[in-house]
């Protein structure tokens, strides 16, 4: 098996609204950070007394996988996050296109709701693209001191294989991915470990297992041992060019 680590990650936190429509819905965050090595509010949710009235905040996660490298058919993978804290939080990972979709931008405010299958005032239930297959991550499932196995769906496994990058959101289940309203005062946060972390032992992670090629000849003089994709396809998707074998 093959190890593949975050090369960029970070936070966008919502804009501060007095409802929860304005706050989960927003456009553009309020506050980016790309240089966390730990974070008690890698995802939250929360409801806040204010001065003239409640105020609601999320903390949504992004991390990039350059995937560039994978050339053969990806036939396993588990996604691995280090935990940090906890605090009542719930956990899924869905496909987003931060990063100017393909890494080549930094991590922005109008990241904040760049998430597959998003709507405005609509729950990503059957709309996302999960790539999470173990969890949703509940409170007492969420390890604070090891890494966290959330499994790896086939979305995720075949964006990995045909795919030059794959950008992850890790959000809030039972309340920001399900487009549920805080009914009450409450702050709900699980803690994460980033790759600004010193050393990679607790970096985030996907171990994935990677078939050879799939298209068994020399492309233009080529040897197929050093073709890992062919206008954007992998060659384990490849059975013949344009009618010849």
């Amino acid at each position: 098996m093959a190890t593949l680590y975050a090369d960029l990650d970070g936070v966008v936190v919502s804009p501060s609204g007095f409802t929860w429509g304005q706050s989960r819905d927003g456009t553009t965050g309020s506050k980016v950070n790309t240089n966390l090595t730990q974070n008690d509010e890698g995802i939250s949710v929360g409801r806040i007394k204010g001065k003239k009235g409640d105020i609601y905040s999320i903390t949504r996660t992004f991390m990039h996988f350059d995937t560039s490298g994978i050339t053969g058919a990806v036939s396993a993978a588990k996604l691995y996050v280090h935990g940090y804290s906890v605090n009542a939080a719930s956990v899924i990972a869905v496909k987003s296109d931060a990063f100017g979709g393909n890494g080549g931008t930094a991590l922005a405010a109008t990241d904040y709701n760049n998430i597959v299958g998003f709507t405005t005032g609509s729950s990503l239930a059957g709309n996302a693209t999960i790539y999470s297959s173990n969890g949703p991550f509940l409170t007492t499932a969420w390890s604070t001191s090891q890494y966290n196995n959330m499994g790896a769906t086939s979305a995720l496994k075949s964006d990995m294989q045909n795919n030059n990058s794959v950008i992850i959101c890790f959000m809030d289940y039972t309340n920001d991915y399900l487009n549920s309203a805080l009914g009450s005062r409450i702050k709900l946060s699980t803690g994460i470990t980033y790759s600004e972390f010193s050393g990679t032992g607790s970096d985030p992670y996907i171990l994935y297992t990677a078939g050879s090629s799939g298209y068994a000849n020399d492309v233009m003089g080529v040897a197929t041992a050093n073709i890992g994709k062919v206008s954007g396809i992998a060659t384990a998707n490849i059975e013949n060019l344009i009618g010849w074998y």
